[in-house]
């Protein structure tokens, strides 16, 4: 059971793999997941905080390090800023 103190509705995993995250106006760039739910991820961003401007934009995201043949791409939102980086959910 979850603390007083978790509100979320999906509880997050603690992982650790590679992704590009890319949008038309700030271009490609690369990070690292520190967890995911159902609904979406946190990556670490401490470079200035490059997708800052993106609040509410939608980026395309390679998922790289699935145990999956090929990596996964996939549409997400940006909804979350913070210190240590970006939250980010499915769409």
């Amino acid at each position: 059971m979850s603390s007083g103190s978790e509100k979320r509705k999906h509880p997050r995993i603690r992982v650790t793999f590679d992704v590009e995250v890319y949008h038309p106006s700030v271009g490609l760039n690369h990070f690292q997941t520190r967890d995911m739910s159902h609904n979406g991820m946190f990556i670490i961003d401490d470079v200035a905080n490059i997708l800052l401007s993106l609040l509410g934009e939608i980026v395309r995201v390679l998922i790289k390090g699935l145990s999956l043949d090929e990596p996964m791409t996939v549409d997400m939102r940006v909804v979350r800023n913070s210190i240590n980086g970006k939250g980010l959910i499915f769409i």
